[in-house]
């Protein structure tokens, strides 16, 4: 009989990580363990150890005794923390996946990007990421540590969509739909963005599991799908049967605000066009695919929310920053004379 193949999920319970956690913890073969401080319930029959990632010497005292086949990390972000789980698990396990990020590219240098693409992002997340990743490298290189690195794009879910300008929650863009207010896109809407829904990248994700050609490899594990912001807009509004009330505002402007960190988030990942290469995943993994559209994936988000008014969180906050925006930006144009 084969023996189970032992999986150690660091992690596990956010936007990426929870359908994958799901799916291993009903795969027969699997045996499933979860580090992670416990804040959600986890699937019946994973095996749960409580702790901060943050706190390493708690860590090496709660792992240094067992042993797994697989390691999956969703929470470096920083290459101390890298260095720490190699020298945790050197010797110890068949494989290690990192989950990186598409941020770690210069994401204005290129419009096509494959994985082997110039790493230098104009962000810190990014940036870490990418350190993290020559950590990664390194100790392949050196002595085989067994890395396989997955650079997603953004991925969502039941809870969350891909939204261009937002408040706290994703809620706070639909409820100004329903209340036929406008809502705020960057740049001019016809960027050229990725979404891929989490089921879909778990699905994809699972096949580079304990997969021999993944070790020593980076993949991009997303839907090549390419979408402009407006598509992703007009498909909400069209489930939420109203017509499109956008207001296009520069990134440049955006970037100004004192109160949303929209530097990053839009001059150093959002107003990039860019298409990602998925040939490699595509040639590791032969049945690669992405079923969920953008408008099966909002159709989710929206009979999600219904079942769960408690996501139904008003943000006054953002509702009344987007007004005083938007009425200052149109005073601003009609100011123009050409």
């Amino acid at each position: 009989m084969k023996a189970k193949t032992k999986i150690l999920i660091i992690g596990g319970t956010g936007t990426i990580s929870m359908p994958i956690t799901a799916l291993l913890s009903e795969d027969p073969n699997v045996d499933l363990y979860v580090f992670n401080r416990g804040h959600r319930p986890l699937p019946e029959g994973v095996k749960q150890i409580i702790g901060d990632f943050k706190d390493q010497e708690k860590i090496d005292d709660l792992l240094k005794d067992l042993s797994f086949d697989v390691v999956i990390n969703f929470l470096i972000y920083r290459p101390e923390e890298a260095v720490n789980q190699i020298a945790l698990f050197k010797d110890k396990i068949r494989q290690y996946i990192f989950i990186s990020t598409v941020a770690v590219y210069d994401l204005g240098a290129s419009i096509v990007i494959s994985e082997d693409s110039k790493r230098q992002s104009n962000i810190s997340y990014g940036q870490n990421k990418a350190l993290c990743e020559d950590v990664f490298f390194k100790a392949y290189q050196d002595h085989g540590f067994p890395v396989t690195i997955v650079r997603p794009a953004q991925t969502y879910g039941l809870d969350r969509i891909p939204l261009s300008v937002k408040g706290k929650t994703c809620y706070s863009v639909v409820e100004r739909i329903l209340n036929d207010k406008p809502v705020i896109i960057h740049g001019d809407g016809k960027s050229i963005w990725h979404a891929t829904h989490n089921l879909d990248f778990a699905y994809n994700f699972l096949k580079l599991i304990d997969n021999p050609k993944a070790i020593g490899e980076a993949f991009h594990n997303l839907n090549p799908e390419p979408l402009s912001w407006d598509i992703i807009y007009q498909e909400l509004y069209a489930l939420l049967n109203k017509k499109p009330k956008i207001v296009h505002i520069a990134s440049d402007a955006l970037a100004r605000s004192q109160k949303y960190n929209h530097k990053e988030m839009l001059l150093g990942d959002k107003q990039y066009s860019n298409l990602f290469d998925t040939s490699k995943i595509e040639s590791v993994v032969t049945d690669f695919k992405n079923t969920i559209s953008i408008s099966d994936g909002l159709k989710l988000y929206l009979k999600y929310l219904d079942k769960h008014p408690e996501c139904k969180v008003k943000d006054e906050e953002f509702d009344k920053w987007c007004d005083d925006l938007i009425l200052n930006y149109e005073k601003f144009i009609a100011s123009l004379d050409f």
